[in-house]
């Protein structure tokens, strides 16, 4: 199975630790007879270029040593690889994959869309007009750019999209774009979240606070957390804490995760150390 990243061009990415959870999943599978019906499975982590373009053409070696794939992390890749997987006849397992699916024959959804989870929730409440904020950074580019797409396609009016880094001149601009558009009552922000040390969403939403954007009026939504399950229950985040500010601006804070009741995402960790499942020095309240 080849692992997409890619996974070696953001610090916080790197946390994932991709090797390490590809070896614990494929070693319980191979532990389970119900599951591996027989085959030896095994996993790499593919080596990936930072910049969409060659992320792309890097993928035309993977044939010769992967039976499947699981990833691509970012959209725009995910079309690409999803195409040659299907001439290949290898299936591709991604959970990032944004709109149009037609002709990725092989593609497996493991979880539902966060498109669509996303969609229900401001269906529910009916909030329609939506803003894009993303990091600057290719990955998440491509991401808010898919997913505007997405929202779009799914009859959303779609009014802003735009990018923000760590700059507080950036965050403003962004959300003045924000305010000077027409109805627009959700801002989804395409970037790392703050409570796992995201710097470009703290400046975002400190930002927010400052121009009293934090009162109701608007519903900040982290899109992020939407493909994983973010720890959530009796859970301490060090970054609220500390910070008056960012504290105040996350009551306008909306998070829709993936739930984890029987087990959080640390516990099945500090478990699988326990076992010797995963080498001793991980932390894992760091993944």
């Amino acid at each position: 199975v080849g692992v997409m990243g890619p996974w070696t061009c953001d610090p916080l990415l790197a946390r994932a630790l991709p090797e390490v959870a590809s070896r614990l999943a494929v070693a319980r599978l191979n532990r389970d007879p119900t599951l591996n019906q027989g085959y030896w499975w095994d996993a790499v982590v593919l080596a990936e270029a930072c910049r969409t373009p060659q992320a792309v053409t890097g993928l035309l070696n993977v044939e010769r040593y992967a039976t499947g794939l699981v990833g691509p992390l970012n959209p725009a890749t995910c079309g690409a690889a999803g195409l040659l997987a299907a001439a290949w006849n290898k299936p591709l397992v991604s959970w990032s994959c944004l709109g149009d699916v037609e002709g990725l024959d092989t593609l497996v959804t493991p979880m539902p869309e966060p498109a669509g989870v996303l969609h229900a929730v401001l269906r529910f409440f009916r909030w329609a007009h939506v803003a894009v904020i993303s990091a600057p950074q290719d990955l998440w580019r491509e991401v808010g750019q898919g997913l505007a797409q997405d929202l779009r396609a799914r009859g959303l009016p779609v009014t802003v999209v735009t990018a923000a880094g760590t700059q507080e001149d950036e965050a403003h601009e962004a959300l003045r774009r924000v305010q000077r558009a027409d109805g627009v009552r959700v801002v989804v922000m395409c970037m790392h979240s703050v409570l796992l040390g995201g710097e470009e969403q703290r400046v975002l939403l400190e930002k927010a606070e400052d121009m009293r954007m934090t009162d109701g009026t608007y519903v900040f939504v982290p899109y992020d957390a939407l493909t994983f399950p973010l720890p959530y229950h009796r859970v301490p985040y060090p970054v609220l804490a500390n910070n008056t500010k960012l504290r105040l601006a996350y009551d306008a804070v909306l998070t829709i995760t993936v739930d984890s009741p029987n087990i959080t995402f640390h516990e099945a960790l500090r478990q699988a150390k326990e076992t010797y499942e995963i080498p001793a020095h991980i932390d894992p309240t760091q993944v």
